[in-house]
């Protein structure tokens, strides 16, 4: 009997040390001021990133972390996981910050095509051939909006993914 409550109580220590518990969700957390003039966009969708401290600045690392790789302002949709006490911490949202309004691009053959937030744009996925509005823009890829089913989407595309139409 003694054993079996012995070998309880150390699995519940162990499970409990090796995973991280969900703290909460956030609407928005950001550790810069905001500036309510410029115009915020969508520049990357459910990333993560993991910080460890022992100064007590896990949290503020982690946002960090994730704002300056995505060049971006801010999170939204941010879910807060800790791990030992607070001393490493994971943060999975989407990044949110000023967007460039304007990306050229450079074709095969030379042609230069420019996209914008705004312009509409064909693409495809598996068979079907969508028609889209794009809302945000990122070094590698473009972030498209588009209804399928009379419900708005969004997702992420390759620039050689899309096609601007007029």
């Amino acid at each position: 009997m003694k054993k079996a409550f012995f070998l309880v109580a150390i699995s519940i220590i162990l499970t409990s040390c090796g995973s991280y518990v969900r703290i909460g969700d956030l609407t928005g957390i950001s550790n810069r001021n905001l500036d309510d003039s410029e115009k915020y966009v969508l520049l990357k969708r459910d990333v993560e990133a993991i910080a460890k401290s022992k100064n007590d600045d896990a949290l503020e690392q982690a946002v960090d972390n994730l704002t300056k790789e995505y060049e971006g302002e801010f999170l939204r949709n941010a879910k807060i996981y800790v791990k030992n006490n607070g001393a490493k911490v994971k943060v999975i949202g989407d990044v949110w910050g000023i967007q460039q309004t304007n990306v050229n691009v450079t074709t095969n053959a030379n042609a230069k095509i420019e996209l914008k937030i705004g312009d509409n744009v064909v693409f495809k996925i598996k068979k079907d051939i969508l028609e889209g509005r794009i809302i945000g823009l990122n070094p590698n890829f473009v972030i498209v909006e588009y209804q399928k089913r009379k419900r708005k989407k969004i997702i992420e595309l390759k620039y050689d993914e899309v096609t601007k139409t007029e």
